[in-house]
C-alpha cells in the first residue's frame, strides 16, 4: 500500500518538490553510507545458516543456479520487446531471487546500479504478490 500511495502521490504531484529534493537526498545518504552494514547485519539477522547449510546439495545449486539465470536471461530480452535497456532490466528482474530489500540491496550494490532501488523495490514487491497470487489460484485448479 505504501507503494501505490507514494506513487499516487508522486504521480498527482501533491508533494513539495522541496520536500522531493530533501527525500532524494536523505535517499541518496542513506544508500550511500548505510548499505554495507544494513546488508551484512540484515543477512546475517534473518538467514538461519545452520538450515542453509544442512540443506545444500549439488542438486540445490542446480535448481538455483537455473532459476536465478532463466529470471536474468528472460529480463535481458524481453528489455529488447520493451523497448528497455537489457543489462537493467535483467538485473532489476534479478532482484526477484534475493531475499526481499536484502537482496535488492545486495543485487544492486554488486552491480554498482543502486540508483536503480526504486525499480528493484517495485518490481521485487508486486512481483512477489503476483508469484503468490498465481501460486494460489494454480494449487486451488490442481488440487
Amino acid at each position: 500500500m505504501m507503494i501505490i500511495g507514494a506513487t499516487i502521490v508522486k504521480y498527482a504531484k501533491l508533494l513539495p518538490a522541496k520536500m522531493e529534493h530533501g527525500a532524494f537526498h536523505m535517499y541518496k545518504f542513506v544508500s550511500t553510507s548505510l548499505t554495507w552494514p544494513l546488508m551484512v547485519g540484515l543477512g546475517m539477522l534473518y538467514v538461519p545458516l545452520n538450515d542453509v547449510v544442512n540443506i545444500i546439495s549439488p542438486g540445490y545449486v542446480l535448481v538455483c543456479a537455473s532459476v536465478v539465470l532463466a529470471m536474468v536471461g528472460s529480463g535481458y530480452f524481453v528489455a529488447r520487446w520493451m523497448n528497455m535497456y537489457p543489462v537493467e532490466s535483467a538485473i532489476v528482474t534479478g532482484c526477484h531471487s534475493g531475499l526481499g530489500g536484502t537482496g535488492d540491496v545486495a543485487i544492486l550494490s554488486a552491480s554498482n546500479r543502486m540508483g536503480m532501488m526504486p525499480f528493484a523495490q517495485i518490481s521485487t514487491r508486486l512481483g512477489g504478490a503476483a508469484t503468490v497470487i498465481a501460486a494460489a489460484l494454480l494449487m486451488k485448479m490442481f488440487s
